[in-house]
């Protein structure tokens, strides 16, 4: 049996928090002062701190990390998602997030594997972990910048969603990186289970958890209600081998909707976006500074040829991905034009997730060190380079008129 934390471990653990949280505090400020994107200053500041060894860095399993962090993060941005916006753009949204992301997965693993002599299942790992854009850091930086509507909610719902998709793929490859088969049918299968099931469960306990808002009166009780709908419905998921993140998103979204109109009231569900904005906010912070805490320069510069193979790789597909889809709903005054295509392309930002994915990988994943540099390196050039000149791409596009989204 595992012995419990000690209290000197306890006590390092909570100093090590609070420097996390002072150092995001001092980079937000500034951050603003500068007008550098909020997510890219964290990862900026992580890695200097990273590389001139200032404190000592936080080690936390992936599995922690997610768990910990990531439910704040999708339940935000789900529970303060238009459901109506969502459904007027739901049909490029699924085709991004659902049969983009297994493109993405092929199409990075096939160029993987032809440059660098990769096993295919092995590339094809890696394909599944890069594949899913990152919701925080697309809205991070979009956010800042006035924009059409849908150019809002098309990367943030498909980033919510494509998480599950990727997860499931990571899964499935995960089990044959040796090399062996894919087997196609027990990875559609696991796909299913992982879809179906999580959204399932998200749905029913977000109706359940709305209902019983609906009971309650009190803004205190209300808003720890719904803190133990975003971990619950996650945790509930992924005990039944199905998606938490899609649950997650699932939740947020029946209650961001139907919980508010059903009996929420006005102050209640204003303080709830307070709420989760400030728990979106906070895992932000710590998820991004400690990316940039993970880094290490020298062993990328050290596979850096790799690295350059998947940034382009997964530059390659994501004009691909975005190309088909466009010529998929070209139709319709809800089409988007050539100009709109380029910003989705360039936001197709990596982040906390790829990065937790990598550190989670077998160890005894072929070449395991080199794929976790190349993760991050494609999670650093997303970030940076085109977290940096993205406003600058939608100012030279001409796309900073705010619009309304409106059906056809």
């Amino acid at each position: 049996m595992q012995a419990p934390p000690s209290e000197t471990a306890i006590i390092h653990a909570v100093q090590q928090l609070a420097w996390l949280l002072l150092g995001a505090a001092l980079v937000g400020i500034l951050a603003r002062r500068f007008g550098i994107p909020y997510a890219v200053a964290l990862v900026l500041g992580g890695l200097l701190v990273e590389e001139t060894h200032l404190i000592s860095v936080p080690q936390l399993d992936p599995p922690v990390v997610l768990f910990a962090f990531l439910p704040p993060l999708l339940f935000d941005a789900a529970f303060r998602l238009d459901a109506r916006e969502l459904r007027l753009v739901l049909r490029p949204v699924l085709l991004l997030a659902v049969p983009g992301v297994l493109a993405t997965t092929v199409i990075v693993g096939a160029v993987v594997t032809i440059a660098l002599g990769l096993p295919l299942s092995v590339a094809l790992l890696f394909g599944s972990l890069v594949a899913a854009t990152d919701p925080v850091a697309v809205i991070a930086v979009l956010k800042e910048v006035a924009l059409p509507a849908r150019l809002i909610v098309v990367p943030e719902a498909e980033s919510l969603v494509n998480d599950g998709m990727a997860i499931t793929l990571y899964t499935g490859f995960g089990a044959v990186h040796g090399g062996g088969a894919v087997d196609l049918a027990a990875l559609g299968g696991l796909f299913l289970r992982e879809v179906v099931v999580g959204l399932a469960v998200g749905a029913a306990l977000g109706f359940v958890f709305s209902r019983l808002t609906g009971t309650v009166d009190d803004h205190l009780i209300e808003m720890m209600l719904s803190v133990v709908l975003a971990y619950g419905s996650y945790l509930v998921a992924d005990g039944l081998h199905a998606s938490g993140p899609l649950a997650c998103v699932a939740a947020g979204i029946i209650q961001g909707s139907y919980g508010r109109a059903f009996g929420m009231s006005e102050r209640t569900s204003e303080l709830l976006d307070h709420l989760w904005e400030f728990l979106g906010f906070f895992a932000n912070a710590i998820l991004f500074l400690l990316v940039g805490l993970s880094v290490n320069l020298a062993s990328l510069i050290e596979n850096g040829r790799a690295v350059v193979v998947a940034i382009v790789a997964v530059i390659v597909a994501r004009v691909i991905v975005v190309e088909a889809v466009g010529l998929l709903t070209a139709r319709g005054k809800l089409a988007a034009p050539f100009r709109e295509r380029v910003v989705l392309i360039w936001a197709g930002l990596r982040g906390a997730l790829t990065i937790a994915l990598a550190l989670g990988l077998p160890r005894d994943t072929p070449e395991r060190a080199m794929l976790i540099d190349m993760a991050f390196g494609v999670v650093l050039f997303t970030l940076i380079a085109q977290g940096l000149t993205l406003s600058a791409v939608v100012h030279h596009l001409g796309l900073t008129r705010p619009g309304a989204l409106t059906a056809e």
